[in-house]
């Protein structure tokens, strides 16, 4: 049974849809959506500025019928209604200063979970982004820590990640920019449909939600706040992906992005994550899985951890990296990819190459020994 305030939340978040911090800011202020619900104009006018459109949507009754229809609607199809003040409210999500009031989801998965990693990325995704997703999905799974995988169910990186979450047996959660009553894309319906028998659909959007192009990044702040961590598979200089990142970075969770050789235009936004910091060079999935605390089966059968690429300096770690994903590289290529300062950076080249790492090959290039 839903409680009876939770209309006056849905017809909240209905009408501050696109200003996100507004409600929760209100039901913390006054202790409830429904007490804003029943203040006069007079109040109303204390709060908002005079005249505001949203001081006349609050005193229509028309939202709080539509938000009374949308609850009958989901008891009728099966659909939780997530409320911020409910146990079965994501505690991860929770904690996020923009977090919706109220979301739906369909599906059986166990969206309180803390072990949740997003993988997200461009719609023209090539062949080798694709097998990196993959990849790293597969080996999440026989790591034994089965994490849930989300993603935005879009074209590319993003549909690639729930399909390999199917194959190796990892609950997902596709998180939308529009209401459950309505697939975007609609080639992804079929998709949809496998994604609700081993995992969820999941938006904030109820039914009759116009599309915008602001519904995305909207929905890239949910990915980033349910997850744990978030990996960027691919990603060209612009694009959400890189809004993703950000939002996750912004929530202090871990970040991690997939480096590509330098000049690939679906590799430039993952090169400019690392450079920037704003990302970590992801590397294996056991080396996330130790970044976030996680011990992997495979970790606890060892007996150890596996170390990096380069024990205790990490920008050391990032010259290797770079250097195994493009065979030779200058000094410039390695500023592009690592972001070091020229200067530190070729006194860490120098390190290397007499420890034994790399070495000087044609053309004042380095590669990896």
């Amino acid at each position: 049974m839903y409680p009876d305030d939770l209309l006056y939340d849905i017809a909240l978040s209905k009408i501050f849809r696109y200003r996100v911090n507004i409600p929760g800011s209100i039901i913390d202020n006054l202790g409830s959506a429904k007490a804003l619900f029943e203040m006069s104009r007079d109040m109303l006018e204390e709060i908002f500025t005079p005249g505001q459109v949203c001081i006349d949507e609050i005193l229509n009754r028309k939202n709080l019928d539509e938000a009374r229809a949308e609850l009958e609607w989901c008891r009728e199809k099966g659909i939780r209604i997530h409320h911020r003040d409910h146990p079965d409210f994501p505690p991860l999500l929770r904690s996020c200063p923009d977090a919706p009031v109220v979301f739906y989801s369909f599906g059986s998965c166990n969206l309180n979970s803390d072990r949740i990693i997003s993988i997200v990325g461009t719609r023209l995704s090539s062949s080798y982004g694709e097998k990196m997703c993959r990849k790293i999905v597969a080996d999440l799974s026989e790591s034994g820590v089965k994490p849930v995988i989300a993603s935005g169910l879009a074209f590319g990186i993003d549909i690639c990640a729930h399909l390999a979450a199917l194959d190796n047996g990892l609950d997902t959660i596709a998180i939308l920019a529009n209401p459950l009553d309505r697939i975007y894309p609609a080639a992804h319906t079929s998709h949809a449909r496998k994604i609700v028998k081993q995992g969820s659909l999941l938006t904030e959007f109820p039914r009759g939600s116009e599309s915008f192009k602001i519904n995305f990044v909207q929905r890239n702040r949910l990915i980033a706040g349910l997850s744990a961590a978030t990996i960027i598979v691919e990603s060209r200089a612009h694009g959400g992906a890189l809004i993703t990142a950000e939002l996750a970075h912004s929530y202090s969770r871990e970040v991690f992005a997939v480096p590509g050789r330098i000049g690939d235009i679906r590799s430039e936004g993952c090169n400019n994550l690392i450079a920037k910091n704003v990302a970590a060079i992801f590397t294996s999935a056991e080396d996330l899985l130790t970044a976030l605390g996680w011990v992997s089966e495979k970790q606890k059968e060892s007996g150890r951890v596996r170390k990096l690429f380069y024990e205790g300096n990490p920008d050391k770690e990032k010259i290797l990296v770079a250097l195994r994903l493009n065979p030779e590289l200058n000094i410039d290529e390695l500023h592009s990819i690592t972001g070091q300062k020229i200067q530190e950076l070729t006194a860490r080249v120098v390190e290397l190459e007499i420890e034994g790492y790399i070495c000087s090959v044609s053309g004042n290039r380095y590669s990896a020994v």
